[in-house]
């Protein structure tokens, strides 16, 4: 009797602050898919009503797909787990990439991954959280939520480094060591 278990589609959560570079990631993997023929199925949450991300991802394309006027952590919940199924069942990606918006928060987004029927056909997920080298050297907009998101990181990308002395380095890293020593 053949097993009716639907395979396992990895999917990772990226998050940061605006500006932070979480559509640039998000382009690099589509590249980077694009060149091994892996199918990568994009959902992108864009708050407010200018859909900024998607149009520098690429409007039009299958791959992606948008969800605006709410924060994809909350209001979106049961709107991105039919997303998701209907991803999986329309496109039946390798992949799946949600790019939450600047306010989300990592954890609260995964949870919709553990929901049925998203959670028996979600492979491993990871949160990844990037975070401005610059924003972090000058201390801007380190409150709750930015400390919320590193907390909630499986993996912390100090991005823009090239904005800050390299001899900064060494310190923001420790402050964001501080924040959450197992990330």
């Amino acid at each position: 009797m053949e097993s009716t278990t639907p395979q396992r589609i990895p999917t990772l959560v990226v998050s940061g602050f605006l500006g932070s570079g979480k559509t640039t990631l998000v382009r690099a993997l589509l590249a980077e898919a694009q060149s091994i023929g892996e199918r990568l199925a994009v959902v992108v949450n864009d708050f407010g009503a200018l859909g900024i991300d998607r149009a520098l991802l690429g409007a039009g394309d299958a791959r992606s797909v948008e969800l605006a006027g709410g924060c994809v952590c909350c209001e979106l919940s049961d709107e991105r787990v039919d997303t998701l199924e209907a991803i999986r069942r329309d496109v039946a990606p390798d992949r799946i990439v949600i790019e939450a918006s600047g306010l989300a928060l990592p954890y609260e987004t995964q949870l919709s991954l553990w929901r049925p029927p998203v959670s028996e056909w979600v492979g491993d997920d990871m949160a990844v959280v990037l975070v401005n080298a610059e924003q972090l050297a000058e201390l801007r907009d380190l409150d709750d939520l930015f400390e919320q998101q590193v907390t909630a990181a499986d993996l912390l990308v100090l991005n823009q480094i090239d904005r800050v002395a390299a001899s900064q380095l060494p310190a923001l890293e420790a402050r964001l060591r501080a924040i959450e020593p197992e990330v």
